[in-house]
Order: structure tokens, then C-alpha cells, then sequence
């Protein structure tokens, strides 16, 4: 075989021709699903209410909506291949000075970046737009930003409804003022500022309805997002069993390459339920439900889930239970959640030695105080970045820690859930030695 999903020489071997048309077709059907979550994406951009602009981390445009069309007064095909700035020109409403380009703040920033209220877009033809802003970046499967998606909206009528709103209310304090002398003259016109007042609170009241539908809307994506990356992820893990099932051993080099994508199509599920709790918990749609919680047997259930991700590195991986049973009250979904998520930082910062659980209670009278913790040897953190780790979608300088997955999204996950049941998550790094997670529970 001259190289993958490439030619054979003649004369060839039944088992080399099977080789060749088996990885043809896997070629064929990665493609197929490649090309048909591109449509499905574009689709979804396509159909959303606001403007979007995608480009390239060079700030070259790769994708407008036609939303976006509208606002900017250029198509699609005119902006392909242009620098954002030359189609997309905003300026401070304040100073009127030039905004610095989002692309290249969200490069530098590695973070989402807003300008709420604050900017507005000059249009082709020259109008100025006050907009609303959110830049964003587009990261690869490992953490690198490869480009920014830039998403905006035209607020005029929010700002004339505002004002609207401002100048009604002013109106109503004027009038009462003037006309307090004169209770009947005052009563008739008073009359009519409340029922202006009404009209406005019921314009409030539909706006909130259309903020709860956007809340709906939001979860329902996140859903189907959360469905269709699922069904992908399952087609590539099958894949690539197959592959490594195939009759006839597979070169070093195929063999590492296939390991790579299986390894991290399970670690994006991981990601995915992640993101959809973390969701939850910003619309404040999480429930707990505080019940005595075994604390061996969940622990044992965790260490279960994620052995084989410790084996494959390599690691030694234990618990140190003590004997006497430990019960705790507590919501044991979420409990569950956050080891499975601490566990899972240990073992990807742990290159070398092992990761091990273990767990103290102390008892203060009536009062106990359990801690659990999650350590690993080797690798560990520097202080200066301990602070950052916990912090949504921030992930360690690759100069201190050659790690292929982050573990932001997962810590702030879990101190996020460990507020919403009462306790507290405490990072120990020894750098060069080792670190310890501990999650500490007051009942």
C-alpha cells in the first residue's frame, strides 16, 4: 500500500485489497458526517436572530449571516477573504474614536469579549447603528483559538423604547407635581399617566416573556447540540474500534493516531456534560436535593468510571478508605459530579506515579466536617496559576504543564455545584511533587 486510503501495486493480496476499501470507506463516512454537521452549524447561524461574523484568527471573514448582511450592507461573496476591519467599522458612542478590532482582543484575551451598549457600527452606506457586541473564540480540540465568532444586533428600538419609557415616567413625576393643588384636574390626568404607566409595565412584562423564550430557545440548542456531537462522538468511537479490531496489525504510527482519536472522543463527552451543567447552573435551573449520601460507595463508582483513563497513562490508581463508615447529607448527583470532575483534573495533570482518594471526618459535638480529597503525584501546579484553574475556560500555560485537555471548565463546574451544596474546594500544589484537591463538607 503506498499510503492510507491510497493505491495498491499489483500484484496484490486479498486481505491488502480488503485493507484499502475498508479504510476508503471509513475516509467516505468521517467526510459524510463532517460535511453534514458544516451544513448543520451553518444552518443553525443561518437561522439565529442576531448578526454573526465568523473569521479566522488572522481576523479573515470565513462566514456572515444575513442578518449580518443587513446590518453591514455587503454580501456573503463580497466579504469572503477580507480583513474584518474593512467591512466591519465601529466606534466608541462616547469619544467617537475607532474600537479596537474584537478579533484581536479575544486572540490576545483568550476569553469572550463584550461591548454591551457602548459602540456603534458604521454600515456601508454610512449609517451609524448602535449595536450590542459579543466576540468569542473558536477553538480546535485542543485548546487553541482558531478563529473568533463575532455576534451583534441592531438595539435602535430597544434605545427608543428606553427612552420612551424614560420620558413617560418623567412626564408622570412633572405633572403630578405641577397639578397637586388641583385634585379633581389632577385625578383626570393622573388617570391617563397610569394607564400610560400600565401600557409600559405591560411592555416590560412581554419583554420578559420574550427573555424567557430566548432562555427556552438557549436550552432546547443546547439540548440538540448536546444530541448531535453525542451521535458524532458514538460514530467516531465505533469507528476506530473497528479499526483497531481489523485483521492484521495496524504500523506504530496508524496505531498512535487512532489511540489519539479515541482517546479524545471519551474525553469529549466529559466536556459536553460540562457545558450543559454549567448552563443549568447559570439559569438557576439546578435542583438539589439534600439525602444521606455512602460516601465509599460513590467514590468507588467514580474511581470505576475513570480506571481505564488512569491506566492508559500509566498511573497507579487507589483509594485509602478508611474502615468506619462515612455518611454524609448532602445532594448526591452533585456530590458525584464534583469527584467525578476532580478525579479527572488529578489524573490529567498526574503524568507520572499515581492518584489515590481518600476521606477524614471530624466530629465537633453535633456538628461534623468531612473532607475528601483527590491527590496526584508528579506534575503539579505553580502558585501563580492555582488562583487561575478554577476559573471558567481558563486552562495552564502549556509552558508549565504539556497537557492535552484543559481542566478549567470541569473545576469551575464543580466549585460552582459545591456552593450550591454548602462546602468549599481547597487546592495543595507542590510544584514538581504533586497536588490535592479537597472538597469540604460542613453538616
Amino acid at each position: 500500500i503506498t499510503e492510507p486510503y491510497g493505491y495498491i501495486v499489483k500484484p496484490f493480496r486479498d486481505r491488502e485489497l480488503h485493507i484499502t476499501i475498508d479504510m476508503a470507506l471509513y475516509r467516505h463516512q468521517m467526510e459524510r458526517k463532517l460535511r453534514e454537521s458544516e451544513k448543520w452549524f451553518a444552518t443553525t447561524l443561518r437561522s439565529i436572530g442576531d448578526a454573526v461574523i465568523a473569521t479566522d484568527r488572522n481576523g479573515l471573514i470565513t462566514f456572515i449571516n444575513s442578518v449580518a448582511e443587513g446590518l453591514i450592507g455587503w454580501k456573503l461573496d463580497d466579504v469572503l477573504g477580507k480583513k474584518l476591519t474593512d467591512v466591519f467599522n465601529i466606534i466608541s458612542r462616547e469619544t467617537r474614536q475607532p474600537v479596537e478590532n474584537p478579533v484581536t482582543r479575544v486572540i490576545l484575551e483568550g476569553t469572550i469579549v463584550g461591548l454591551a451598549g457602548h459602540t456603534k457600527l458604521i454600515a456601508r452606506n454610512g449609517k451609524e447603528i448602535p449595536i450590542d457586541e459579543n466576540a468569542a473564540p473558536i477553538k480546535d480540540d485542543k485548546g487553541s483559538i482558531i478563529g473568533v465568532i463575532l455576534v451583534f444586533r441592531d438595539i435602535t428600538e430597544r434605545e427608543k423604547a428606553e427612552e420612551e419609557l424614560r420620558r413617560a415616567y418623567s412626564e408622570l413625576e412633572e405633572r403630578v407635581a405641577v397639578r397637586t393643588a388641583d385634585l379633581a384636574f389632577t385625578n383626570k390626568h393622573l388617570k391617563q399617566e397610569i394607564e400610560q404607566r400600565k401600557r409600559a409595565e405591560k411592555w416590560l412584562q412581554e419583554k420578559n416573556i420574550e427573555l424567557e423564550n430566548a432562555k427556552m430557545a438557549k436550552e432546547r440548542f443546547l439540548a440538540s447540540m448536546s444530541h448531535q456531537l453525542r451521535t458524532a462522538l458514538s460514530a467516531i468511537t465505533g469507528f476506530t474500534d473497528t479499526l483497531l479490531l481489523l485483521p492484521g496489525p495496524l504500523s506504530e504510527n496508524q496505531e498512535r493516531q487512532v489511540q489519539t482519536i479515541r482517546r479524545n472522543a471519551q474525553y469529549l463527552p466529559f466536556l459536553i456534560n460540562d457545558l450543559l451543567d454549567l448552563a443549568k447552573i447559570e439559569s438557576g435551573t439546578v435542583e438539589i436535593k439534600a439525602e444521606p449520601v455512602d460516601v465509599a460507595p460513590l467514590i468507588r463508582e467514580v474511581m470505576s468510571t475513570l480506571r481505564q483513563a488512569a491506566e492508559q497513562k500509566g498511573l497507579k490508581f487507589m483509594d485509602e478508605l478508611p474502615e468506619e463508615q462515612v455518611i454524609v447529607r448532602t445532594d448526591r448527583r452533585a456530590l458525584g459530579k464534583i469527584l467525578l470532575n476532580l478525579t479527572n483534573s488529578a489524573i490529567n495533570l498526574t503524568e507520572m506515579g499515581r492518584v489515590h482518594l481518600e476521606y477524614v471526618q471530624h466530629q465537633m459535638g453535633r456538628d461534623s466536617r468531612t473532607e475528601i480529597s483527590v491527590v496526584g503525584t508528579g506534575s503539579s501546579i505553580r502558585e501563580e496559576h492555582q488562583k487561575k484553574l478554577v476559573e471558567a475556560f481558563r486552562q495552564l500555560d502549556s509552558t508549565s504543564l504539556s497537557l492535552p485537555e484543559g481542566t478549567g471548565l470541569g473545576l469551575h463546574v464543580s466549585q460552582r455545584l459545591a456552593q450550591l451544596i454548602g462546602g468549599a474546594i481547597s487546592l495543595k500544589s507542590v510544584y514538581g511533587k504533586g497536588s490535592a484537591f479537597t472538597l469540604t463538607l460542613e453538616s
